[in-house]
């Protein structure tokens, strides 16, 4: 664990009562990094994020911030702003008053507060809309207050739980693209929490994704999706083809009666594994110059806009059948059909193996 980081969670457990909410979790988080909690509800994303606020405090383990140790410090003593799913705006204040409410008592005039509140306002897009009440507000409008809020205190550390999940999906777009250009632009350190794979992969420079209170796998949005750690990160971040398939060597695994080459050397006991590759990974073009090709029947297509997905199987696999993802112009190009026939390849660099449990 590196000792320079800017948050480091050591060993946190958190319990309640008789469930473990959280198993031995470490992580370290640098300055100025964005970082996404990302899993399935019931995971442990939402109780870790408030460990570090101070707000559920761990039942074991240490959290240190900028050298100094937070462990059993209460929330106000911690040096973080949040904005929480639901917002928690106060319904009976201003827009600016809302913004302004963790100012009060800072020891700054009426007058600079004014200034700042106005500047945060700005900085977030709604410079006009001080005087309003949060009632008066679209979703969107009232999820950036709740962000101008979170930063009045000018903190070193943003902490986001879920915050756009409330909104539609053209809303959420594009508000995660000023966020993402707001935090690089302010070089605040950020921690969000979403179970949404897309709004991590699009946001995120570390992505950690848990599973059941432990850390799966902790990585940059490429590496989660292109190289994910186990069968469980690979299922939840992206679409993947899992099949069931048999270790023959080091080098090979077999599916029905066909032979490919994978990396299986790390697997050890039962020769039954997991094969895993992504719709989009299964090569067409080309398909007989790369290694691990073959023919397959066209079963089934489904048209998805700008790309076909083709279910595609063949009696040398026996009942297994698997996903491909193909562009409209190699579709044309081709004349892919229900019915027909493709030669298709799994490049080796793409085909996971997992252990079959």
């Amino acid at each position: 664990m590196s000792s320079d980081s800017y948050l480091q969670v050591k060993n946190v457990t958190k319990e309640f009562g008789d469930f473990t909410a959280l198993r031995d979790v470490s992580l370290d988080v640098e300055k100025g990094e964005f970082v996404c909690f990302l899993g399935p509800s019931g995971c442990g994303k939402t109780t870790l994020l408030r460990a570090i606020a101070g707000l559920d405090i761990q039942t074991m383990g240490t959290i240190i911030q900028d050298g100094r140790d937070i462990s059993d410090l209460p929330p106000s003593e911690r040096d973080f702003g949040i904005v929480f799913q639901s917002y928690a705006l106060f319904p009976n204040l201003t827009v600016a008053n809302n913004v302004g409410f963790g100012l009060i008592g800072s020891g700054k005039s009426r007058a600079q507060i004014n200034a700042q509140v106005q500047a945060l306002l700005k900085q977030v897009g709604l410079p006009e809309q001080g005087n309003k009440y949060p009632s008066q507000l679209s979703g969107g409008q009232q999820q950036r207050v709740a962000l101008a809020r979170a930063l009045a205190t000018e903190p070193n550390l943003l902490l986001l739980d879920e915050p756009l999940s409330a909104l539609d999906a053209k809303v959420r777009v594009h508000l995660r693209g000023q966020l993402k250009e707001l935090q690089r632009s302010l070089g605040l350190t950020t921690i969000m929490v979403t179970h949404d794979q897309e709004e991590a992969l699009n946001l995120a420079d570390r992505i950690v994704v848990l599973s059941q209170g432990r850390i799966e796998q902790v990585g940059t949005p490429i590496e989660i999706y292109a190289q994910p750690a186990n069968a469980f990160v690979a299922d939840f971040v992206g679409e993947m083809n899992f099949i069931d398939a048999r270790k023959i060597d080091n080098g090979h695994i077999s599916i029905g009666e066909i032979r490919l080459a994978a990396e299986a050397a790390h697997l050890n006991g039962s020769d039954r594994v997991i094969a895993a590759i992504r719709p989009e990974d299964v090569q067409v073009q080309s398909a007989e110059a790369t290694p691990n090709n073959f023919d397959v029947d066209v079963r089934h297509i489904e048209f998805c806009g700008a790309y076909l997905r083709a279910t595609l199987g063949d009696r040398r696999l026996g009942d297994v059948s698997f996903r491909a993802d193909l562009s409209m112009n190699l579709v044309r190009r081709l004349q892919v059909h229900q019915g027909g026939r493709l030669t298709i390849a799994m490049p080796p660099e793409r085909l996971r193996v997992y252990p079959a449990n």
